[in-house]
């Protein structure tokens, strides 16, 4: 017979394996999508890009990711903080070939590739 080894925190409101119900689910969809959309719309505008470039980026970034993944594991690819002195440095200089949004997603998503 086969053991069930999925760890489960007795401790946690809600765990990993859990599916909240539909008012804390629909509280928490609408929490991701005013932080989601905050960051993948004010990265853009701090380094001089169009928000609907990064928009368009982040979403086909994620359909990749969940496929590539298999749906597996969900996350939603967004803009990050972490490269902003860099790109408007690039973008000051070079302008929008450049800041290149599909490269630096490109490295994001091999460098996150789960092993």
């Amino acid at each position: 017979m086969k053991e069930d080894k999925t760890f489960r925190n007795p401790e946690a409101v809600l765990d990993v394996q859990d599916k909240p119900k539909f008012g804390p689910w629909l509280l928490l969809s609408i929490q991701h999508l005013f932080t989601m959309f905050g960051s993948t719309v004010l990265v853009p505008l701090l380094i001089g890009l169009k928000p609907s470039i990064a928009l368009f980026c982040s979403g086909v970034g994620t359909l990749v990711y969940i496929l590539c993944t298999q749906a597996k594991i969900p996350a939603y690819l967004g803009s990050s903080f972490a490269f902003i002195a860099t790109m408007q440095a690039l973008m000051k200089n070079y302008g929008y070939p450049a800041v290149g949004q599909g490269p630096s997603r490109l490295v994001w998503f091999t460098s996150s590739w789960p092993s």
